[in-house]
């Protein structure tokens, strides 16, 4: 061996060693993002929903799988005006990240519009996912793509859908409103000659779907957007409403992630379950349990399907109707136990505000001055009868596990949910 020949390969080897030792520096020290971000958001997680829909599963030794989640956290959601936020003020404070008024989406009190995770998300480059057991326009939802002053305005949220830049991978209820053409100001009527946003989302090359057995049957690495329409209105629950034939939640997340997960830069799946918050509003407790136990079912398959290098993040957004189970049932009571009258007479479930709600009430009682009144066994009282729930004061629980989600403790804001997702995206 030459002595030109020996000092290059003693070069060559010092490179080598200096390539590497750079390289695990570099490993160890440099904080790596989560390849997966999940977010769930749904109204009534507090310790009192939580505690009764886990009483309700399988009685008082019942454990949620949600309660794997290491990191918690109580969240204050006051709206930038009232102290007691709506459903649009709070999205906004975890979509957009900044307190609004009441019935903002999206714009702040100067006029700004912020934007939302999934508009994040898609500027650094990752897949991004929309899921709702809603309607797709419903507020909640489309805090994550409209800015409007006026939250209730369905059409408009519906045209801002249609106009935004399409997310990878959007599924839930409300096919109705993509079907119908624009409705008509003067007339009330629909306007034939344009078109309507199904057919203006079709010319935007983007996958339409109109059930589940058509998406799963999708091709997952098929880059046009995928628009999964699958229920004419919010989506129904395989349990609670006793539908079976309904796409469960856990499914409707399992597949958004098989079809994010493509994208070597990671993926923003943000999962929207604003029909806890619609039970609650009817004080209709076993659908709402319902519903709670398909959210902690859904969360448990995104840990499955997400993997180890996942940013996981369950916050509770407002709380409708003051639930409360009252009483003491037995350690084994669940189910139906939970729903009657309780072992000293009195009703187990009660709401502050609402219709009251008894599975017993006919057509006759409905329309009756009576009818809010107590029916029954498995009657739910309302203490102040509305048509509807109203919101009440309460701190939220946001929940997490992943990178990141260690800062989830003590109080905190939902704004600062938004402050988490943003740093792990």
């Amino acid at each position: 061996m030459t002595m030109k020949l020996r000092n290059r390969l003693i070069a060559l080897v010092c490179l080598i060693l200096f390539l590497g030792l750079g390289a695990a520096l570099f490993m160890s020290t440099t904080r790596r993002k989560p390849f997966a971000v999940i977010l769930f958001v749904a109204d009534n997680i507090t310790p009192s929903s939580l505690t009764s829909a886990r009483i309700f599963s399988a009685g008082g030794d019942a454990r949620l799988q949600l309660e794997d989640l290491p990191n918690s956290a109580l969240s204050r959601n006051a709206a930038k005006d009232y102290s007691v936020p709506d459903g649009a003020s709070a999205s906004t404070a975890i979509a957009g990240g900044k307190r609004v008024n009441r019935g903002s989406l999206c714009v702040d009190t100067g006029g700004a519009k912020l934007p939302s995770l999934l508009e994040l998300a898609a500027q650094q480059g990752r897949s991004t996912g929309l899921v709702t057991t809603g309607e797709i326009t419903t507020t909640t939802s489309a805090a994550y793509f409209a800015k409007t002053l006026n939250a209730e305005n369905r059409q408009e949220l519906l045209q801002q859908f249609c106009n935004h830049a399409p997310f990878d991978f959007v599924a839930g209820g409300g096919a109705q409103a993509f079907v119908a053409g624009p409705i008509d100001q003067k007339t009330g009527g629909t306007n034939p000659p344009v078109p309507p946003p199904i057919k203006q989302l079709s010319d935007k090359n983007i996958s339409v779907i109109r059930s589940m057995d058509e998406l799963e049957k999708q091709p997952f690495w098929k880059k046009s957007p995928v628009l999964a329409l699958i229920a004419p209105g919010p989506i129904p629950s395989s349990l609670g409403e006793g539908n079976p034939d309904s796409p469960s939640l856990s499914d409707l997340v399992r597949v958004a992630i098989r079809n994010l997960q493509a994208n070597r830069h990671g993926y923003l799946l943000v999962v929207d379950d604003p029909m806890i918050g619609a039970a609650a509003a009817v004080n209709d407790g076993e659908t709402m349990f319902g519903r709670i136990l398909s959210l902690d079912q859904a969360i448990a398959t995104a840990r499955r399907y997400a993997g180890d290098n996942a940013l996981i993040l369950l916050s509770g957004r407002e709380n409708i109707g003051g639930l409360q189970l009252n009483g003491y049932p037995l350690l084994r009571d669940k189910g139906v136990a939970i729903l009657a009258l309780n072992n000293q007479g009195y009703p187990s479930l009660c709401w502050s505000t609402g219709p009251g709600f008894s599975m017993e009430k006919n057509a006759d009682q409905a329309h009756s001055k009576k009818a809010n009144q107590p029916s029954g066994i498995l009657s739910q009282p309302s203490a102040h009868s509305l048509p509807y729930a109203v919101d009440t004061a309460g701190d939220v629980l946001s929940l997490g596990i992943g990178q990141g989600s260690e800062k989830l403790h003590g109080f905190l804001d939902l704004t600062d949910i938004h402050s988490i997702i943003k740093e792990g995206l």
